[in-house]
């Protein structure tokens, strides 16, 4: 780990210790929420019990800390649930304000967290690693157990197919697209972990996250292993990573050799393994987009033309949450892709709070991964530019509850990066 030390003068307070060590084990409420639902039917409500808490004591701790950011995250809260708010005023329907709530909850949990960070490094930095550093890892050994007792048959499957079959495991955690989110953050600082400090195991450690991400078996996992373990090493060259490099080469060459190859041969042998006429029957009937939004296309029209012929000027201003959406469409309230659902949810104040936090963590990301002393925002970078973009394919990014807590200790990794006391650090 870092160079912290317990002997430290002048350590935060006992409730900074608390919250990280809450950190550090959340997934962990995640699996019991999980496994009471799915082996029990009984949801105790174990992972919103123990994240609220933990959600409230970050708010205080940013209070002590700088009241200022404090007051700006409450403002923001107040004006992402104006529109939910005055769908309850008029409609009286608070199961659908509850909804709402939480996802605002959701999609400021990153946000807050990220800014708990930044406060802290800029008093206690080595204490700051430490703890990042320990809350990626032991979260990471969680999601692989996780995964290790799904590959053994427990849990829940991604997917319910035909005469009673499934396909995937999410192990306990219950949401498919939630745990694939969660992977592409605790794999890509893994991976990266790996490619610096144990290079010669890297091959292993990438058929280990390619297998991880069939187990799961949703676009989102699958696709994101793959993307990961090719990226990770590029971004890694961080100066070099637009010059024509040994590496480069030995990634993309046979990468697009493979990729020729696949697009002279794809229909023989889909036609070899039975399969052709089936994906075709699928391509006439939903379309290439329908295929890789796997339906979400008719969700997000269906949204959209609420939006824009039903609401109001001000109601799309502020959006309407999930029971504006109810009374136009009785039983899908989401499009289950968050740039859509932020909008028709929380209206403009919800895009610009999403795009707008990610897009500048993006671009700092940007900025100091080609610094040759940069020790995290390769990973940073690599990871958040493959949720940026699974977001809109898959949904449950932006307002994930697996997901917030260690997207925002990763993101919090650029307040530290260029810092030399890391676990990378010789």
């Amino acid at each position: 780990m870092g160079k912290y030390s317990a002997g430290d003068i002048n350590q935060p307070s006992f409730l900074h210790k608390l919250c990280l060590i809450m950190m550090s084990l959340y997934l962990l409420a995640d699996i019991a929420s999980g496994f009471f639902v799915i082996q029990l039917g009984i949801d105790l409500k174990i992972s919103l019990l123990y994240k609220l808490p933990l959600t409230a004591l970050v708010f205080i701790l940013i209070l002590s800390l700088a009241p200022k950011y404090f007051l700006a995250l409450c403002c923001i809260l107040t004006t992402l649930v104006l529109g939910p708010v005055l769908q309850l005023l008029s409609k009286a329907n608070f199961t659908f304000f509850v909804a709402d709530f939480s996802y605002v909850y959701k999609m400021l949990m990153p946000i807050s967290i990220f800014i708990y960070f930044g406060l802290l490094a800029a008093r206690w930095r080595r204490f700051t690693i430490f703890w990042l550093e320990k809350i990626l890892l032991s979260n990471f050994i969680i999601l692989c157990f996780n995964l290790f007792i799904g590959a053994l048959g427990f849990g829940r499957a991604s997917y319910s197919l035909q005469d009673g079959e499934t396909a995937g495991s999410n192990g306990f955690i219950y949401a498919a697209n939630e745990l694939g989110g969660a992977m592409v953050v605790l794999f890509s600082f893994a991976l990266h972990w790996c490619w610096n400090e144990k290079p010669k195991w890297y091959f292993i450690f990438s058929l280990l996250t390619v297998l991880c991400g069939l187990l799961v078996a949703t676009k989102t996992a699958m696709l994101a292993a793959l993307m990961l373990i090719f990226l990770i090493p590029i971004a890694n060259e961080r100066e070099k990573i637009f010059s024509i490099t040994k590496l480069k080469c030995i990634i993309f060459i046979p990468m697009i050799a493979v990729v020729v190859a696949i697009f002279f041969l794809i229909t023989d042998l889909l036609q070899a393994i039975g399969l052709y006429d089936r994906l075709a029957h699928i391509l006439s009937e939903q379309g290439i987009i329908g295929v890789i939004w796997s339906g979400r296309d008719e969700y997000v029209r269906d949204l959209l033309t609420v939006y824009i012929d039903r609401l109001d000027f001000w109601q799309q201003l502020v959006g309407v949450g999930t029971s504006g959406v109810a009374q136009y469409i009785p039983r899908k309230y989401t499009s289950e892709v968050d740039l859509i659902d932020a909008l028709v949810w929380f209206g403009l104040p919800g895009v610009a709070t999403c795009l707008g936090f990610y897009v500048l963590t993006l671009l700092k990301a940007a900025s100091q991964f080609v610094n040759p002393n940069s020790k995290y925002s390769p990973s940073v970078f690599v990871g958040l530019f493959i949720l940026f973009f699974l977001a809109q394919l898959s949904g449950h990014i932006w307002m994930s509850g697996t997901l917030g807590i260690v997207l925002g200790c990763f993101l919090s990794l650029l307040w530290v990066d260029n810092k030399k006391e890391s676990k990378f650090e010789k």
